[in-house]
């Protein structure tokens, strides 16, 4: 049959005001409270995108000795490209008080983390201890009191004082999610996602920059909360080289060649799962889906606001000049695909994209083994 879709229309406009004060106390301590507001024009109350806080944070430098800066509060931060850990949080998915989390929340600038960041500087070697709260939930004496969600991390990052300014950094990153585990009847084991990575950046030749990151993670994947045990382990992977060029010609435009490839490995079977209740385990299947974890990257597209960075392969070539004194213009073609398909099994066709916000989207005319997503 034919089926017709009628055209629809909307017509809005947004404002994202912002107002930071930031107070120096002593001198190595100093104080930052940031508001702000996001709303639709016409919604200005509180329902509707009210003022928030945004950042409130302190911080401490030459705390105990010198090497040592403390940031705590509600803080911005990122490492490396954000393709891992940045304080965005779940990306593209704007805080519910925000006026436009329903409307546009891609294009959220509430991005921040109540954090504690431990910052050692030994120049040319830097140390950062983190430890944020991302979800406290349930804040009273009850049987689900044990449900937070936390991220602990180290990333540490040395300059190698090379001619091509090489720098190559290391992390190990730590999602503890205790609510997907359902009552305490349910599951018995906590979701978890440990990420080791390495990123290194290096200029092999004037105007080229190169980047390389490869991460894996590991832990444990809560399938569902409604039965004991439904747990996967997971066993994923994630990489991304990046190349920007600075073209020698017409250089007053500054003309940069740009190139992205970021891999995030899929699963094409999470319906198939390890459920004790008929005596073994139904599968010795591994969880091989990435988890986006708090990725912050490729903002303001459209494949980013409808997709969660995972089972994908992204390439991206962009073309940028400033044609005139504090202007620039840019333009990038992004092709992607599945890494995963459906493998035509009626056991695996539970395969979904999921979205940013965490709910499952169709796979969008993806037949079986095709892989091909779009362009952009």
């Amino acid at each position: 049959g034919e089926s017709i879709i009628a055209d629809e229309g909307q017509n809005l406009f947004i404002t994202q005001t912002m107002l930071e004060v930031n107070a120096d106390l002593t001198d190595n301590v100093s104080t930052t409270v940031h508001l702000i507001n996001e709303r639709v024009w016409t919604q200005k109350d509180a329902t509707d995108g009210g003022i928030d806080l945004h950042l409130a944070y302190v911080t401490l430098r030459e705390m105990l000795y010198s090497p040592l800066t403390v940031v705590v509060g509600r803080q911005a931060f990122h490492y490396g490209n954000s393709f891992v850990v940045d304080a965005g949080g779940t990306n593209n998915s704007a805080p519910t008080d925000s006026g436009i989390a329903l409307i546009a929340g891609d294009l959220t600038k509430q991005t921040a983390q109540d954090a504690i960041r431990l910052i050692f500087d030994y120049e040319p070697l830097s140390i950062e201890l983190l430890v944020s709260k991302i979800n406290s939930r349930t804040n009273t004496l009850l049987n689900t009191d044990n449900d937070d969600v936390d991220l602990y991390g180290i990333n540490a990052g040395y300059e190698i004082g090379d001619s091509m300014n090489t720098q190559i950094e290391a992390y190990f990153f730590a999602k503890i999610d205790k609510n997907v585990q359902g009552p305490p009847a349910n599951a018995s084991k906590t979701d978890t996602v440990y990420v080791p990575g390495l990123r290194a950046s290096t200029n092999p030749i004037e105007g080229l920059n190169v980047q390389a990151e490869l991460a894996w993670q590991r832990g444990n994947k809560v399938v569902s909360s409604t039965d004991i045990d439904e747990n996967q382990q997971r066993e994923a992977m994630g990489a991304q080289v990046i190349a920007s060029y600075q073209v020698p010609v017409l250089e007053e435009y500054k003309p940069i060649l740009g190139y992205v490839y970021t891999y995030v490995s899929g699963d094409s079977n999470p319906g198939d799962l390890n459920t004790p209740a008929v005596g073994n385990p139904a599968s010795a299947n591994r969880w091989t889906a990435w988890d986006p974890m708090f990725e912050n990257q490729a903002g303001g597209t459209i494949y980013n606001a409808l997709f969660n960075l995972s089972n994908a392969h992204i390439n991206t070539v962009s073309a940028q000049v400033n044609p005139i004194e504090d202007v620039t213009a840019k333009v990038s073609w992004t092709n992607l695909q599945l890494d995963r398909g459906l493998s035509g099994n009626a056991a695996n066709t539970a395969l979904t994209l999921v979205q940013p916000d965490g709910t499952a989207t169709g796979l969008m005319g993806v037949n079986v083994d095709e892989k091909e997503i779009g362009n952009e």
